[in-house]
């Protein structure tokens, strides 16, 4: 199985390879007149199918990285090695695609012009959207191989993820809160496991709303030059994919906040490791859940059960 997920990794690099270097030098032939902006468009849209291919056959190497692990001094693994390549891959499509992609509205909106040719921003903005398509394939396709449901919150399980968050917030939001979604505070607070009640309610399920957005306002755009779109579909598809943008760059600045005072946390996401200590002291749940715990663990890509501070075993998943 390793060599043949290995082939299929080398066919998907040399059909892209092959697939990109094709479009460039149809582009590059002159044989359209088109402008750099549009020239650059199709590339795009072409060499889009090799790039998700690819992203599929990455997500299936990436998913033999997959499984729980407890070092000798008592370290866990939070994140997979696979895991830890793809978002340190979306963070690179992110840093290219979204300052670029916002200029491109905030340009026209302030009546500003930089001493950049426009046509580089839209060059650079594609090759930061296909890089994060490719990171989202991949993910895919990791999660579809490994089973992997950690992140997800179980049947029946919102009513105590609900109560853990509440013990998450700061105090002075913490009643409003409870009052508006008739959370009960006088129920003791849930051990926390390999992810945090806010991670679970409100990070994981943001980011996939908003990636789902900007991925499918993005595809309708980019494939207008080649397949009719009507012009309802067009401005509606604009306008989400600018509430997207801007939509990201909040949540990115609530994931600095969260994450940053958590630092090992941040050390997880490059080393896949969090230390006995820290997890002891915020994730009780998860570290006697881990193998060696000091509470049976569950089976791999369990869920959590409700009044039980067993947890979905490590291995980790899709940020």
């Amino acid at each position: 199985m390793r060599i043949v997920t290995w082939l299929l990794v080398a066919a998907g690099l040399a059909l892209t390879a092959f697939g990109v270097v094709t479009v460039l030098g149809q582009a590059g032939s002159g044989a359209q007149p088109w402008s750099a902006e549009l020239s650059d468009n199709f590339v795009f849209i072409k060499a889009l199918p090799f790039v998700l291919g690819l992203g599929v056959a990455v997500g299936l190497l990436m998913a033999r990285t997959y499984g729980a692990k407890v070092r000798s001094d008592g370290a866990i693994r939070r994140w997979s090695p696979g895991t830890v390549f793809g978002h340190a891959v979306l963070t690179v499509g992110f840093v290219l695609a979204l300052p670029t992609g916002m200029w491109q509205y905030l340009g026209g909106i302030l009546d500003v012009n930089l001493p950049i040719p426009i046509y580089l921003f839209y060059r650079v903005h594609y090759i930061g959207a296909a890089i994060v398509l490719f990171a989202v394939a991949a993910f895919m396709s990791y999660l579809w191989m490994t089973g992997d449901r950690s992140l997800l919150i179980a049947r029946g399980q919102w009513g105590r993820h609900l109560l853990g968050l509440a013990y998450e917030l700061p105090p002075r939001i913490r009643a409003p809160y409870a009052k508006l979604l008739r959370v009960d505070l006088r129920q003791p607070r849930p051990p926390t496991g390999q992810f945090t009640f806010y991670e679970k309610v409100v990070e994981f399920p943001s980011w996939s709303i908003l990636l789902a957005l900007i991925t499918i306002t993005g595809l309708i755009k980019a494939v207008r030059y080649l397949v009719p779109v009507p012009g309802l579909v067009l401005f509606l598809a604009s306008t989400l994919h600018v509430a997207a943008m801007v939509g990201i760059v909040i949540k990115l600045l609530d994931h600095l906040r969260y994450t940053f005072p958590r630092w090992p946390l941040v050390g997880a996401i490059t080393t896949t490791w969090v230390n006995e200590r820290y997890a002891r002291l915020r994730h009780p749940g998860w570290l006697q859940a881990a193998p060696g715990g000091s509470a049976p663990a569950t089976r791999h890509g369990g869920s959590e059960r409700s009044g039980s501070a067993a947890t979905p075993v490590v291995g980790g998943s899709a940020t």
